[in-house]
């Protein structure tokens, strides 16, 4: 049996007794003998990565800043805090993590296009923030197009990786089907999507995002 919500997994072996729950990286085992255990909330933090280069502008930027705000909002009730960057040219922090929509909503509206883009900066920026943050941390970037440099943005992905940051890559566009599943954490936290559905798989990214409960044995 396996029963998996937002990161909840219990999982039953054939041939093994008792189960095994696992939240997150966390996992204990009943090992056949009664088990009391509780989940804890952690609070965890996500930033969001959005490309900001020419191509984004007009009607496409402007139903993304509504995606971001309806994401923050899910994420938020979920005990995530939120912080916000854009990238073109340069890579911008637009807000720390917050956990008040309304002060996310003020670096949403300052949101700007301007030329190329410049993913591995911000990816750097988003790592240095999170690394030592405690709980669950995510980078969610959502572009519609390539990187101006694809090899250096990996690697810069990959040292966040390797400091236990989880990846979720969503894309449009010019965007790459291939690059994006090397860039986010598995295949099944990237997607590729038409111009027409970016918001919509902007905002439901919520739904990927690790369940901030850890476990405590009692």
């Amino acid at each position: 049996m396996n029963n998996n919500n937002r990161g909840i997994e219990i999982v039953s072996k054939q041939g093994q007794t008792g189960i095994t729950v696992s939240v997150g990286r966390e996992s204990i085992s009943t090992q056949g003998e009664p088990l009391d255990v509780m989940l804890s909330k952690q609070q965890s933090s996500v930033y969001l990565l959005i490309d900001c280069s020419a191509s984004m502008n007009g009607k496409k930027l402007d139903q993304a800043k509504q995606a971001i705000v309806n994401f923050a909002t899910d994420a938020i009730k979920n005990n995530y805090h939120v912080g916000l960057m854009g990238f073109d040219t340069e890579a911008r922090l637009i807000c720390e993590p917050v956990n008040e929509i309304q002060l996310l909503i003020v670096g949403v509206n300052a949101l700007r296009v301007g030329g190329s883009t410049n993913m591995v900066t911000a990816i750097k920026i988003a790592h240095d923030k999170l690394k030592y943050i405690d709980g669950f941390r995510v980078i969610v970037i959502a572009t519609d197009g390539m990187p101006d440099d694809a090899k250096n943005t990996l690697k810069a992905a990959q040292l966040a990786k390797d400091d236990g940051i989880e990846f979720i890559a969503i894309g449009t566009d010019d965007a790459d089907r291939n690059f994006l599943g090397k860039l986010a954490t598995r295949q099944d936290l990237a997607q590729k999507v038409s111009s027409e559905m970016f918001a919509e798989a902007i905002e439901t990214a919520s739904c990927l995002l690790p369940s901030p409960r850890g476990i405590v044995k009692r």
